[in-house]
């Protein structure tokens, strides 16, 4: 239930406070990643007879506006832990040690890398390769100096992984582990279930599939060592691999 509370607070704030000063500043939040994707924008601008306008949200503002969301997760089980009987070692797992970072980092390249393309490979006629990274591209696109590519570490490798893994590890998997009710099939339970909602809270269809692998590989590091400091390191190693490769292809 606390999970629950903690994802409604964060999405509700996030919509509210984030979508407020996006409109308010006028910015677009989808974004042309390559000159083509522009050139279609503009093309489809003129035959709708609209402005040809071009407003990229800055870097910097769409970090700002996901700290909403990011204080939603984990303001509501910091205050479960001051009003009620909430251990963030205990209840959480929230515990890290030196291992946890090299191990961490090198599951989550490795997934990145070697196991997302595995899961995709029998999908390769059926998914376009552009279509797949698009929202990566879109977002990096936005990444037009070293300020904004400072930004775009701290939202994609720093507060994303920290926020999502205290929610959907920490509360989510943790809290369907311990459901006394449903011991015998509680570990493949919160698996699947804390993977499936990470991977559907990104709103990403095509992503869904490599969303529910980490998700998964995650949740099994957590569970394999008791500590909420691996989960999250795997999720910066493969977040960053990511912002690495498409940095690259682009730049």
């Amino acid at each position: 239930m606390l999970a629950v509370v903690a994802l409604a607070t964060g999405f509700v704030l996030g919509q509210l406070i984030g979508g407020g000063v996006i409109i308010s500043g006028g910015w677009d939040f989808d974004v042309a990643a390559t000159p083509g994707s522009d050139i279609g924008r503009v093309a489809g601008q003129y035959g709708l007879g609209l402005a040809l306008d071009h407003n990229r949200i800055p870097m910097l503002v769409l970090l700002a506006v996901n700290v909403p969301m990011w204080a939603g997760f984990i303001g509501v089980p910091l205050l479960a832990a001051k009003f009620r009987d909430l251990d963030w070692r205990r209840d959480l797992g929230w515990a890290m040690r030196p291992v946890d970072v090299v191990a961490g980092l090198g599951v989550g390249i490795v997934t990145q890398l070697l196991v997302v393309p595995a899961v995709y490979w029998p999908l390769a006629d059926a998914i376009d390769a552009e279509d797949l990274e698009e929202p990566a591209r879109n977002l990096i696109a936005l990444a037009n100096t070293p300020v904004d590519v400072a930004a775009l570490v701290l939202m994609v490798v720093v507060g994303a992984p920290l926020a999502e893994e205290i929610v959907f590890r920490g509360l989510l998997f943790r809290g369907i582990l311990d459901m006394e009710h449903a011991s015998r099939v509680a570990l493949p339970l919160a698996v699947v279930a804390s993977s499936a909602i990470f991977a559907a809270s990104h709103l990403q269809a095509l992503q869904f599939p490599g969303l529910f692998v980490i998700g998964t590989i995650a949740a099994l590091g957590m569970y394999r060592t008791g500590r909420l400091g691996t989960a999250i390191w795997i999720h910066v190693g493969f977040n960053a691999t990511a912002v690495v490769a498409v940095l690259r292809e682009i730049y």
